[in-house]
């Protein structure tokens, strides 16, 4: 884990102002000599998280959930696209080798280390000619830190803990997970008191961490540790005295039109202005049956269009949505911007061809007119929405029992997606807690399905294994819907050894503190 940190070129006139270009490589102590290599050296650690969600890395979070899972063929685009497959349905290629496990790990520490950089040297700069600038960059630097240990320690557990005084000479052992989360709510208290408010936040600065973001993490955490009175407190601060709302129109959130919203509380910068500013995940999600379109030819500049690795499940496309075509379907917004359902070919007839292309994809990752092609897309990727803030607010007053109450801010974001209150939740609903929990966890996914959090609430709910191996079997789905014993795809091994990834057999072997005994249970 070394301490490389890059230098950024400044802020250009590019379409996006939070520009992350790496322009050299320089110690820590040439980056923060001054307030300008403060600024470009706090942006450099942002590229992180860029590179966290650009490709393959991405789907650590949607797949091996009950909402999206890996399509029969992608395991058969070689030994490395197998790995992918593995995280999915938790196989052999699932270990401490696999590729996205420890690149994953790799990428959060490469940003941690960064932010630990930016946190240790730039309290020492004189003369910042506004002394807020400065604090305000310490802040995002450990809201940034705060981003990637929250990840860590959710996937791998116990996880080695350097911050800006640590030394690294004779490696570092794994801190318990309750140490961590304690250094996670840390850090984002001093970036809520410390960073701007969104509204603050304009030309150059735009995209930066804000106090609305550090407090619905912090929030999040808090919902994540089952500390609920803190949950309930921290949300309805920032509900109460920094006017979150919801953008009126659902769709709106994906066209690539309406980016850094007022719905917005934190998203990661994209470009099409360079091409390693861009992020391939179309590519992905895409199917190469057909576009989503009725007499819309197909090519890599076609909404929908892609390698087909990723899939809705038929949970995420048909059974929270009650079918798509049913009456509730027709009114519900959020369906058309999530899930393609039919695939057409060029004359306008649907397909359904070769096992899984044909079958429901997903929508929100679709390029925009204005993007380069399916493998260069500019759009920005949400981390945290308001959205979620309500729906984490209405999960937190059930847990403390306040179930009657919950049903206010969930029926707000239902409220959204109908247009109207007619299809609100009422205590029929949700008569008690448990039936609430069920309630809520549909409710996330028709609202952020695929964005990135459902492995984490599935784990925070402690119902990882249970509704993987109920949604996502693609063999024994394929088998029962076809009435046959014979079937390509791979079979779910989920189990609770799951609940957190291998730690990567490159860290047990190079840091000293470790060593192969130090692996997590069942790898």
């Amino acid at each position: 884990m070394g301490l490389a940190v890059l230098v950024l070129q400044g802020f250009s006139s590019c379409r996006k102002e939070l520009n992350y270009k790496p322009e050299v490589f320089a110690t820590a102590a040439n980056v923060y000599a001054d307030e300008p290599g403060a600024i470009a050296g706090v942006t450099g650690i942002y590229q992180q998280l860029q590179n966290l969600k650009k490709s393959d890395y991405q789907l650590i979070g949607v797949i091996g959930t009950d909402e999206a899972r890996c399509t029969y063929q992608a395991q058969g685009y070689g030994a490395y696209w197998a790995g992918v497959v593995g995280m999915d349905v938790y196989d052999i290629t699932f270990n401490s080798q696999n590729a996205d496990v420890g690149g994953f790990w790799t990428v959060c520490y490469q940003g941690i280390n960064n932010a630990n950089a930016a946190i240790l040297n730039i309290p020492k700069i004189k003369n910042f000619a506004d002394p807020t600038v400065q604090t305000r960059l310490v802040g995002e630097a450990r809201f940034l830190r705060a981003v990637y240990y929250f990840y860590l320690v959710q996937l791998y557990g116990d996880v080695p803990m350097p911050l800006e005084n640590t030394a690294l000479g004779n490696g570092l052992p794994r801190v318990p997970q309750a140490q961590v989360y304690t250094q996670i709510e840390a850090d984002l208290k001093y970036a809520a008191a410390n960073c701007w408010t969104k509204s603050k936040l304009s030309g150059n600065d735009v995209g930066r961490a804000s106090v609305e973001a550090a407090k619905a993490l912090l929030g999040k955490v808090y919902l994540t540790v089952h500390d609920y009175q803190d949950a309930k407190t921290t949300f309805e601060d920032l509900m109460s005295n920094y006017n979150i709302t919801l953008l009126p129109n659902y769709a709106n959130l994906f066209d690539g039109q309406h980016e850094n919203n007022a719905e917005s509380l934190f998203e990661i910068q994209y470009s099409t202005d360079n091409t390693n500013d861009t992020q391939g995940l179309q590519n992905l999600y895409g199917s190469y049956a057909g576009p989503p379109i009725p007499f819309e030819t197909f090519n890599t500049h076609t909404p929908g269009y892609g390698g087909t690795v990723v899939m809705a499940t038929s949970y995420y496309s048909d059974t929270v949505f009650m079918k798509p075509y049913s009456w509730e379907y027709q009114y519900d917004a959020r369906y058309v911007p999530s899930i393609h359902h039919d695939r057409y070919d060029g004359n306008g007839n649907t397909m359904s061809w070769w096992v899984d292309p044909g079958l429901p994809t997903i929508a929100k990752y679709d390029i925009s007119s204005s993007d380069i092609d399916v493998y260069h897309s500019g759009k920005n990727l949400y981390y945290l929405r308001s959205a979620d803030v309500f729906l984490m607010y209405a999960e937190t007053l059930n847990e403390l029992g306040q179930t009657q109450a919950a049903l206010v801010p969930l029926n707000k974001i239902r409220e959204r997606a109908f247009g109207n209150n007619t299809l609100d939740f009422t205590t029929s609903d949700a008569p008690d807690q448990a039936t609430f929990r069920d309630l809520i966890m549909d409710e996330r996914s028709r609202e952020l399905g695929a964005e990135g959090w459902r492995w984490f609430d599935l784990k925070r709910t402690g119902t990882l294994v249970q509704r993987v191996k109920r949604y996502d079997d693609p063999q024994r789905d394929f088998e029962k819907k076809n009435g046959t014993t014979t079937d390509p795809h791979p079979a779910q091994n989920v189990a609770a050894n799951n609940n957190l990834y291998p730690i990567p057999l490159t860290e047990l072997q190079n840091n000293p503190a470790l060593g192969l005994k130090a692996q997590n249970p069942g790898y």
